[in-house]
């Protein structure tokens, strides 16, 4: 008999937790799990993707939640309901009711989004994290993090890193897209939420500025959309390198551009969600980053100190390094689909 599984998500857009939320349900053995899919809300450009033996639930979250429960049978009817992201009191609510064997999956370290303690404390109790049977991150830093903060929740915390979909994120990537490379230019690729609390782009871009001084072929591409993007673009201009960064927006899919990159570029000291990374690794681009984390054979660990940064990635640059390695994730989706499997039967 197939055991049921819960999961629900505010919304399914093509941002880490959407696209890491895809490659998971991808990669589920449904001979083995009936998977339903619960949203908070209805904004969820990734639909198409869902695959068809996901029954989809969309919640109105009206009237008394219980009586919902009862509306739709929910109430301890799986054997493992995941609260997916945080951000939704009701979801979470009806995701953690929905069984006894419950967790969430945190892919953000919101004490850096949160920078007064006791204010990131009143958001996990706001939302109930820390009343979940399990508590699951995307990465050991993020565990490490957080367990510092809440040494209590040390011996129900969990990593599950994220499962990826070469051939889905290949296909994508060779999709035709009307810009092209500069000529005899060393390309670097910046893509994710424009927050500058949590991604840097204020240091990406000055060292962009001290970059240009010392080599002259380089081109930055950033893309993606946040509340920062008209400052950062006002820096871009006050800094006079117009003609060495580039904005492109939000993009549903971004591969085709990083396709085209020579290295894919992050300034943050703690890149929460590893899905570019992973991107990164498919398409076979080295990455350049000042977030040590992500150090691995074709990660290459610059200085966040804006007087050494430039100087590290132009060195970078001149060695011509390249990717060198394999972007074959079946053993390692392998041994995460049982890391999940261990979790679904509360073992």
């Amino acid at each position: 008999m197939k055991k049921r599984v819960l999961i629900g998500v505010n919304s399914l857009n093509p941002n880490s937790i959407g696209i890491s939320l895809i490659n998971l349900l991808v990669n589920i053995d449904y001979s083995k799990y009936d998977v339903d899919l619960i949203f908070g809300n209805s904004q969820s450009a990734l639909l198409s993707q869902i695959p068809k033996s996901v029954r989809i639930i969309y919640s109105p979250f009206t009237g008394d939640n219980l009586k919902f429960f009862d509306k739709i049978k929910m109430f301890h009817k799986y054997s493992f309901s995941l609260l997916y992201d945080i951000g939704n009191a009701k979801l979470g609510d009806l995701v953690k009711k929905a069984s006894k064997n419950n967790a969430v999956y945190i892919h953000k370290n919101y004490s850096n989004i949160y920078m007064v303690k006791s204010k990131f404390h009143d958001f996990i109790s706001k939302y109930g994290v820390l009343s979940f049977k399990r508590i699951i991150f995307s990465n050991e830093n993020l565990l490490n993090t957080f367990t510092n903060d809440f040494p209590q929740t040390k011996n129900k915390s969990y990593i599950l890193d994220y499962l990826v979909n070469n051939e889905h994120i290949i296909k994508l990537s060779n999709a035709h897209i009307e810009t092209t490379k500069p000529n005899n230019t060393t390309l670097l690729v910046a893509a994710g939420t424009l927050n500058d609390r949590s991604r840097n782009y204020t240091l990406m871009i000055k060292m962009m500025a001290n970059l240009v001084k010392l080599n002259t072929h380089v081109h930055l591409w950033i893309l993606g959309d946040g509340p920062d993007l008209v400052n950062l673009k006002i820096l871009v201009k006050d800094l006079g390198i117009n003609e060495y960064v580039s904005f492109f927006g939000y993009k549903t899919n971004p591969y085709p551009y990083m396709k085209l990159a020579d290295y894919i570029i992050n300034t943050s000291e703690s890149f929460d969600s590893s899905t570019t990374m992973i991107e990164a690794r498919v398409l076979q681009k080295p990455i350049i980053s000042t977030c040590v984390d992500f150090k691995n054979s074709n990660t290459y660990i610059v200085s966040p100190d804006i007087e050494i940064i430039a100087n590290q990635v132009n060195d970078i640059i001149l060695r011509k390094v390249m990717y060198n390695g394999n972007n074959n994730f079946w053993v390692e989706n392998q041994k995460l689909l049982k890391t999940l499997d261990s979790f679904i039967n509360n073992r």
